[in-house]
């Protein structure tokens, strides 16, 4: 059985298409949902303190993110002396928002992309053209940045459970990709 870690965005664990993607991919690969801090009001250093308590640092294991848990991912990447990790990243974006100034501070200090490309085998960025959170353009720039496979969209919105995604079947055939269990 394959190891994966969901991390979110600001939302919660329960929050979206996330339970329904734990389910689904089963038995093939165990999904942990991970818990934020402050989801609603997220600091980084919390929020990589998290994620390092709850992500054990192995290779070949495959980290599944939507929204600013994207960041937060690339960012553990960055931190950690691992290989051959899958990505899946959703709504992705590593630059500030135009409409959420109260993220900019989160966004500050950028990833050194040199560093987490090697780290990876696979990965896949999902964007949506009519995300009114994170402009689609961020998510392509994003996958560009990571060597990624680039979903676009022309719907979906931010891929949440008010945009309809409460499952999310593109996510899990992803999610076996990168996982290498396809």
């Amino acid at each position: 059985m394959k190891k994966a870690y969901l991390i979110h965005g600001t939302s919660t664990r329960d929050d979206d298409w996330f339970p329904w993607l734990e389910k689904a991919a089963r038995p093939e690969i165990e999904l942990d949902r991970l818990w934020l801090p402050d989801p609603f009001a997220p600091q980084p250093a919390a929020w990589n303190q998290a994620v390092d308590d709850q992500i054990k640092a192995e290779d070949g294991i495959t980290l599944v993110a939507h929204s600013l848990g994207c960041i937060t991912a690339v960012r553990w990447l960055a931190r950690h002396n691992v290989k051959n990790v899958g990505l899946l990243l959703v709504g992705a974006f590593d630059q500030p928002l135009p409409d959420y100034a109260g993220l900019d501070e989160f966004m500050q200090g950028g990833v050194d992309y040199r560093q987490v490309r090697p780290k990876i085998s696979r990965a896949t960025v999902i964007t949506a053209q009519n995300d009114p959170i994170a402009p689609y353009q961020f998510g392509v720039a994003m996958a560009n940045r990571l060597g990624a496979k680039l979903i676009v969209r022309p719907n979906g919105g931010h891929f949440l459970t008010s945009d309809g995604f409460t499952e999310f079947p593109l996510a899990l055939t992803e999610l076996k990709r990168v996982a290498g269990v396809d």
